[in-house]
């Protein structure tokens, strides 16, 4: 995880959730109000439930495909043309109430898993996101990179005898999470915990990964088993390859 620090527009992220520590206390009547507007909008559920419908995906050209290098440009246009829906508003999670606002996936690059039996891609995304802090009823401005990785593989069907792709675990690489606060300083306290900032970084993560990973799971589903096939013969040596 790495947390940035510079002037005028940064500062450290623990001093923020420290002082939303201390004063959760006197203003959790505030921020519980707030958060049971918010507690119901079923980010998750909201975004995958629609996912077929919602997206502009070009099936049939992404099952034509047969390289990730020719599906490329089809996933990515989609990824980031789609809907967010209900991401769009404040969602309360782990006590802060969280908005994405803006996000772009930058690239797929492709990975040999750890098992060696299948295809980890990896997706770079740039997010904008706001949290309300508790008490003092301001909002903060903070760009977000990580990584969302989901595991494919190739399966035979054992009705039809014929490969498909089947869809592994999709989750974030939180080692390598960057949180940049934007916009103007607030006035914190110099007390700061070793661990403070595993709240934001793990809320963060999470409220990503419920909205993002099953439209990338459902993306991948469609893709063409001679794309991962190709994916799994290719990677040998030099890892990541970016495609």
């Amino acid at each position: 995880m790495t947390l940035h620090l510079s002037e005028p527009k940064m500062f450290q992220l623990g001093s923020l959730v420290v002082l939303c520590g201390l004063l959760i206390g006197t203003s959790e009547p505030l921020l519980s109000n707030v958060g049971n507007a918010v507690s119901n909008l079923g980010v998750l559920n909201s975004v995958s439930e629609g996912v077929a419908q919602n997206l502009n995906l070009d099936v049939e050209s992404l099952q034509q495909a047969t390289s990730l290098t020719s599906a490329k440009d089809n996933i990515l246009e989609t990824l980031n043309t789609m809907n967010l829906g209900n991401a769009k508003s404040f969602t309360s999670l782990n006590g802060l109430l969280v908005k994405v606002n803006n996000f772009k996936f930058l690239d797929i690059q492709a990975d040999l898993s750890s098992n060696g039996k299948g295809v980890d891609l990896k997706l770079p995304l740039a997010v904008d996101i706001s949290v309300v802090l508790p008490f003092v009823g301001k909002t903060a401005d903070f760009a977000v990179s990580l990584d969302l990785i989901n595991s494919v593989t190739v399966q035979t069907n054992a009705q039809t005898g014929l490969p498909e792709v089947t869809i592994g675990k999709c989750s974030s690489d939180k080692d390598k999470i960057s949180i940049s606060l934007l916009g103007r300083r607030f006035f914190f306290i110099n007390s700061i915990l070793d661990d403070i900032s595993t709240l934001l970084t793990n809320t963060v993560s999470t409220l990503l990964q419920n909205i993002l990973c099953p439209v990338l799971q459902h993306i991948f589903s469609k893709l063409n088993a001679s794309v991962i096939q190709g994916l799994l013969s290719t990677l040998t040596g030099q890892l990541p390859v970016s495609i």
